[in-house]
């Protein structure tokens, strides 16, 4: 198969040359100054909470467009379901190329507009690039110098959106031309150097979150994915909210972690938002501590907890549909001595089937799970072969289900996984050198997964 290797070579003096377009290092007052006015315009970079000195602006709040066969946000879609439909996967995984480099931080790439995005750490910053799905020839790239952390992009439109956290500026948003990589407008939150979640924009607007506001509360504000102008911006009385919304039927939802001082326990909860106002519309009381983003189904979110069940909650009336309680410590050890209690982590969610991983926290090998989405019966279950074997969060396309497994034996490959998502049965297998960090994402035919020595694409 080729290689792309030369195409997109890691020359650290080129991408560090201030002269070159793509190279991001942006003062405030350029930060302030960028794209159009965007931000004098829109809600000038860290204003205290209530203080708008202008009337804000009427936002485009119509949906960004993005295809079914395409893998465009983190978690495939808003509301993170990650499950394409079959028509976006190969049929079988045969490499038509691959992009050699040795990859130990990389985002989940993200496929739009028969482009391949991700982004990659290097010993100077994070460099986010834009491949060709069909060759893999690099097209453009953005470099972040003396940024380290990387995250997943989200492609929508003709846009990508990286959040990402720049010493001077703290969390800041780019909107880049899916094109050419030119900065069409940005956003930051001085003082804040919390880890910057990806970006999902929803009904025309992203939300973010401000955690700086303080203990008990946080602070969102919705951006025009368009212009970068602010549209409103609103206080909850929740913290620890998880760093991604989902989104579906024109809400936004948002889970609380809770919190816990002196002993005493604060309930998380699951609340829904009009995005196009910010108003709570919707909110009930979550008794774990939420751990990711919800998942949403068929009038159902799925929650996973940190340390506890995993939950299926109305959408309707915020009633507990189903659990699955998991107290088993897989491997020897004491919970909460030794070792932390299992926990769970959503994967994709198809039809037929809720597959999830269940962290071991122990030297025993992780699960993997399969769950019928309306009751909550597991249907199967496979474990991660090897001490200290573990599993990706699993991704699907149509009733297949895909996922990683990695193990600390040399006598024991890494491999990839192509499953019946209803049965666990085992459709395909593929066996890497490399570390495997995440399962394939999805698009036009093609399946796109990074492993430790680079970018592959398995397609016809």
């Amino acid at each position: 198969m080729p290689s792309t290797a030369d195409a997109s070579s890691d020359d650290v003096d080129d991408v560090n040359d201030p002269t070159r377009r793509d190279v991001v290092s942006l003062s405030r007052r350029q930060v302030l100054g960028v794209a159009v006015g965007a931000l004098t315009v829109g809600g000038a970079t860290g204003y205290a909470l209530g203080a708008r000195p202008f009337k804000p602006p009427v936002c485009d709040t119509a949906p960004l467009s993005v295809e079914a066969d395409e893998w465009s946000f983190p978690n495939y879609d808003r509301q993170h379901t990650s499950a394409a439909p079959p028509r976006a996967a190969p049929d079988t995984l045969d490499e038509r190329w691959h992009a050699e480099r040795e990859l130990t931080r990389y985002g989940t790439p993200t496929v739009a507009n028969d482009r391949v995005f991700v982004a990659t750490e290097r010993r100077d910053g994070v460099v986010l690039r834009a491949l060709n799905l069909q060759t893999g020839r690099e097209l453009w790239r953005r470099a972040f110098p003396d940024v380290f952390g990387v995250n997943a992009a989200a492609a929508a439109g003709d846009t990508v959106y990286y959040h990402t956290n720049t010493d001077e500026n703290g969390v800041t948003v780019f909107a880049l031309a899916m094109s050419d990589g030119r900065v069409r407008w940005t956003d930051s939150l001085e003082n804040l150097h919390a880890y910057p979640p990806p970006l999902v924009p929803s009904e025309g607007v992203a939300i973010l979150n401000d955690a700086t506001v303080g203990q008990g509360a946080s602070r969102l504000y919705a951006l025009d994915v368009r212009t970068g102008e602010q549209c409103w911006a609103t206080r909850l009385d929740a913290d620890g909210l998880s760093s991604l919304p989902a989104a579906a039927d024109g809400r936004v939802y948002f889970a609380s972690r809770g919190s816990s001082d002196d002993g005493d326990r604060t309930p998380g909860s699951l609340l829904a938002l009009d995005p196009t106002t910010g108003e709570t519309t919707w909110r009930t009381e979550i008794p774990y501590g939420v751990d990711g983003p919800p998942v949403l189904g068929n009038r159902v979110a799925y929650l996973s907890t940190f340390n506890g069940p995993l939950v299926a909650v109305a959408l309707d009336t915020g009633e507990e549909v189903w659990r699955d309680e998991q107290t088993e410590l897989f491997g020897e050890g004491e919970v909460g001595t030794e070792y932390a209690q299992p926990s769970y982590e959503l994967g994709a969610l198809t039809p037929d089937a809720l597959v999830a991983k269940l962290d071991a926290h122990t030297e025993a090998g992780d699960r993997l799970r399969g769950f019928t989405p309306e009751t909550g019966e597991m249907l199967w279950e496979r474990v991660a072969e090897g001490t200290d074997g573990w599993f990706t969060a699993p991704t699907a396309a149509g009733d297949d289900a895909f996922v990683a497994e990695n193990s600390r034996d040399d006598d024991v490959p890494n491999r990839l996984f192509r499953l019946d998502a209803e049965t666990g049965a085992v459709r395909e297998t593929l066996t890497f050198e490399s570390w495997l960090h995440h399962a394939p994402v999805f698009a036009d035919g093609n399946a796109v997964f990074a492993t430790g020595d680079g970018i592959r694409v398995f397609g016809p």
